[in-house]
């Protein structure tokens, strides 16, 4: 059966899906569920009429439209990858669901490059209009290579935006700063964070900054509070697979191509930590501690996450953190190099910047070449098919489990959970 025909004999599955998605993960956001399931009916379209094509120069032009309204409208620009993201989603399981070998690993691809072609144009048309229009966001926007400070809500949003936006944007010059700053949930990894981070990435390039410097807001004694529980899927499901959240972030960070130094001050609890290790420097104060609580959950951490942590940590370190979920304090994590530089926290902020400067007036090619090499080599390790089949089994037993469900209930009631190992 070919492509097209299984995407459009499923429209108002996938698209029902993708807009029941998009309300949990922005409640607040602009539009209701009817504007929703219109906006996502026609980026369906557009996906069908690429495939019918056999190219993605289709939903160029339109998501560049989509950019020009959604910015009139003064719309995060998160909320509006989110919708991009979520139909992609639901797109992959219906391929996955319905074609088999070569097939579907062909159809699979065609749909992850034409939504990445849309939500680069999506992406590159918000930065260009920010950049023509930046002062009716009600923030000075400093060109590239300047000594002025930007600032932007969420990532590039508008003014309605700007004091809910849990991701906020700045430029000092050739560092490019990414601010969390979702104090009501601690800076919790959910989709909207995550989604930030990401599109607050692609801003950043284009600006053409040379270093980035991924930071909590000012006065937060939490840097994050880890993966947002309440959208983790509650059993017979990955809770770490490929398409969520929080592993598409650390993707971005670790293929983005210039240095991203995670400035912290605070607690960094669970997946944070994850975020963490794939920066590629970290600072820190006396405030900061560091803790992995997959096994508070029941959680069964994910193989590409463990590597994250090998490429980092010694072994005998990272079974600890993992069997305890005890935080590793300031001064230790310094002794074990997870943090290069420990100061004082009036120091924090002024010893970042100036650190990230000294990077930016270095080579971005020979930087970039130099970082990508590092991921290569790190962040790929052989592993026969049957091994990591083995290991997928033992993940899915264990977040199967009743002890995953109980892990989940007991963060909810706020009691110690009781494991049974089963």
């Amino acid at each position: 059966m070919e492509t097209s025909a299984v995407l459009a004999s499923a429209e108002d599955r996938v698209v029902d899906e993708a807009v029941a998605a998009l309300e949990r993960r922005y409640q607040a956001g602009h539009h209701g569920p009817e504007q929703r399931r219109r906006d996502l009916r026609h980026l369906f379209g557009l996906v069908l009429r690429c495939v019918d094509e056999g190219h993605t120069e289709s939903i160029i032009t339109p998501s560049e439209q989509i950019a020009a309204d959604r910015f009139v409208a003064g719309v995060d620009i998160a909320e509006v990858l989110g919708a991009f993201n979520v139909l992609q989603e639901a797109l992959w399981r219906q391929v996955a669901g319905t074609l088999a070998g070569q097939q579907q690993i062909e159809a699979l691809g065609f749909v992850n490059a034409i939504v990445g072609a849309g939500k680069d144009a999506l992406a590159r048309t918000y930065v260009a209009l920010v950049s023509r229009e930046g002062n009716r966001l009600g923030a000075q926007h400093a060109p590239p290579g300047g000594d002025g400070k930007a600032a932007s809500g969420g990532a590039l949003a508008g003014t309605d935006d700007l004091a809910a936006a849990p991701v906020r944007t700045g430029v000092h010059g050739q560092v490019g700063v990414i601010t969390l700053d979702d104090r009501r949930h601690r800076n919790a990894i959910g989709p909207q964070l995550a989604d930030g981070v990401v599109a607050a990435l692609e801003s950043l390039r284009a600006w053409q900054v040379r270093v980035v410097v991924l930071r909590a807001a000012a006065g937060m004694d939490v840097w994050s509070a880890g993966h947002d529980i309440s959208e983790l899927p509650r059993g017979r499901r990955d809770p770490l697979g490929y398409n969520d959240s929080l592993e598409g972030m650390l993707r971005a960070i670790r293929i983005f191509p210039m240095p991203v130094v995670a400035m912290v001050h605070g607690t960094v609890w669970g997946g944070a930590l994850d975020l963490v290790l794939s920066c590629d420097l970290v600072t820190a104060d006396e405030t900061a501690s560091f803790a992995i609580t997959a096994a508070n959950l029941g959680l069964p951490y994910n193989t590409t996450g463990l590597l994250h942590f090998l490429g980092r940590l010694p072994v005998n370190l990272i079974k600890e953190m993992f069997f305890t979920a005890a935080p590793l304090d300031a001064k230790k994590a310094r002794e074990c190099l997870l943090v290069n530089h420990l100061v004082g926290a009036a120091e924090l902020e002024p010893f970042t910047l100036e650190l990230a400067a000294t990077m930016a007036a270095k080579s971005p090619m020979a930087i970039a070449v130099i970082k990508e090499q590092l991921r290569v080599l790190t962040d790929y390790q052989p592993i026969a098919a049957q091994v990591y089949e083995r290991i997928q089994g033992l993940r899915r037993e264990a977040y199967d489990s009743s002890d995953y469900l109980e892990g989940l209930n007991a963060f909810a009631e706020k009691r110690p959970p009781v494991f049974r190992g089963t």
